[in-house]
This record gives C-alpha cells, sequence and structure tokens, in this order.
C-alpha cells in the first residue's frame, strides 16, 4: 500500500504554493512534503492533485494514490487536505462548512495558478474523493479568469445532484467525469439528505445518483457489474480500491481527449 514517507498534511498552504512554484522539493518544515509523489521530475511531467473525503488523508487516498502509480502515471500526485485535522469531529466540520470549503479551494486554485507560472503546458487534474469531490468541482470554479485545468476526476462525489457545473466546466479543458453508484446510499442519500452536501445542499449527491442535469464536457460513468472484477461493488469506497483506479480512473489522466478511450470504460447514468 502507498503511503507516504514524510507525512505533510501539516503543510501550510503558502509552503505549498511555494513547492509548486519553485518546482522543488521542500525538505523539513510544517511536516515536509512526500518526496516519493512531489519530485522535481514528476511536477515536470504534470500535476494530479488527490482530494480526499471529509476523513482527511488516510488508507482512501492512498488506495487511489497506489492505483494511478499501479497504472504508470508518472505526474506529481499529491495528496492535499483540505480540511480540518480535528479528532473525532473533523469530518462532520468538514462536511457542514460550505465557506470553509470555498475558502480551501480558492487556496487551491492558487496552487495551481503558481504551478502553471512556472510549469507551463503541463497537464493538470484534480481528482476528489467524496467530499474532495465537491472541492476539487469549487477548485476549478475558483481559477481566475484565462485559467484552466485539464480536467476533474469525481469519485463518489458528496455534492449536490443538481449542482450547476457550468462554471466549473468553463475552467476544464476537457470536461469532468463523474463516477457514480446508485448502491451507495448510506452516506450519499441518507447522509447527504440529513447532514448535507459540501456545497450546502440536502439531498442525493451525484456521487450516488449522477448530475440532474446534463452539462456539454460531464462524462457520467455510473456502476457496473463489471467494476466488482476490480474490486468496486458499488459501495462508497469501491471508487478509491486501487484496481479500479487502475483500470477505470488512469486512463481519463492519459488521453488526449475524452472521454477516455478504454475497454474497461464504460459510460452510463
Amino acid at each position: 500500500m502507498d503511503k507516504p514517507t514524510r507525512p505533510y498534511k501539516w503543510l501550510a498552504p503558502a509552503a505549498w504554493v511555494g513547492v509548486l512554484a519553485a518546482g522543488m522539493l521542500a525538505a523539513g518544515g510544517c511536516g515536509g512534503v512526500n518526496t516519493d509523489y512531489v519530485t522535481v521530475e514528476r511536477l515536470d511531467r504534470g500535476l494530479t492533485i488527490l482530494l480526499p473525503g471529509i476523513e482527511g488523508e488516510g488508507m482512501l487516498s492512498y488506495q487511489v494514490r497506489s492505483g494511478l502509480l499501479r497504472a504508470g502515471v508518472d505526474m506529481a500526485l499529491p495528496i492535499y487536505q483540505w480540511g480540518r485535522p480535528v479528532p473525532l469531529a473533523g469530518p462532520l466540520l468538514n462536511q457542514m462548512d460550505v465557506a470553509g470549503n470555498r475558502t480551501a479551494a480558492e487556496q487551491i486554485a492558487r496552487m495551481i495558478v503558481n504551478y502553471q507560472d512556472t510549469h507551463p503546458d503541463r497537464p493538470v487534474y484534480i481528482v476528489g474523493h467524496s467530499g474532495g469531490g465537491g472541492v476539487a468541482v469549487f477548485s476549478a470554479e475558483a481559477l481566475p479568469p484565462g485559467r484552466m485545468v485539464d480536467g476533474l476526476i469525481l469519485l463518489s462525489a458528496s455534492i449536490s445532484s443538481g449542482y450547476d457545473l457550468s462554471k466549473a466546466l468553463a475552467r476544464c479543458r476537457l470536461g469532468i467525469v463523474n463516477f457514480h453508484s446508485k448502491g451507495d446510499v448510506g452516506l450519499l442519500v441518507i447522509g447527504t439528505t440529513l447532514v448535507g452536501n459540501v456545497d450546502g445542499g440536502h439531498g442525493p449527491a451525484a456521487g450516488a445518483i449522477g448530475f440532474e442535469d446534463s452539462f456539454p464536457g460531464l462524462h457520467e460513468v455510473g456502476w457496473s457489474p463489471d467494476m466488482a472484477r476490480a474490486g468496486n461493488f458499488g459501495g462508497h469506497s469501491g471508487t478509491c480500491e486501487p484496481r479500479f483506479v487502475s483500470r477505470y480512473v488512469a486512463p481519463w489522466l492519459d488521453a488526449a481527449g475524452w472521454p477516455a478511450r478504454s475497454s474497461t470504460i464504460s459510460l452510463n447514468r
């Protein structure tokens, strides 16, 4: 299992910007940077920011990165902890703190701008799981005019199914792909109806039923039984399973155009 050689979830956003802007590795400081996955060489090939769910950096985000590595993704693969690292109450606070989530997205957008200033024409993607999927959308929205990422990949995203993606899509060169499953009822239907999604809307999340509206550039990938062979049985953590990520998610990071062309990907609602 992919685990960081140095924990860096305590790294301040300003330090993160410095790392990406310089294209160099920071040693020490506020927790340091994971030297295996954010190297000068990887940064020179592109940047894929991994946003964990409301629980923060941990097993699921490590699994996503492991799946991408297994598929040969050679870009920088930082895991960015966007929420509050508060024991016990942290996940619930992260789920409900709409203003804080958008502030975190603004910090991520600034990181991307800094990276693009020092690494022009390199691919930039954001992969977000659960609450991180919503923050990924907010991050694209927060980019200044004229700035774009290549695409967003949403894994079991906790963002309202009726959310208007038009602003985020205008900041994505290729588009947004949304992996969802109707079997993700406990967290993304019941939980998000009671507590709310990270955007503040109450009701089923797009990670459970897909987005209600069709948008140019939005690609919906619904769960299908063949995905079980890759370890995704339709639950909330299935989209983080390394075999699933390697087979179904990674091709979107290696495609000149979307939808990604792969016999293992089926587009459906």
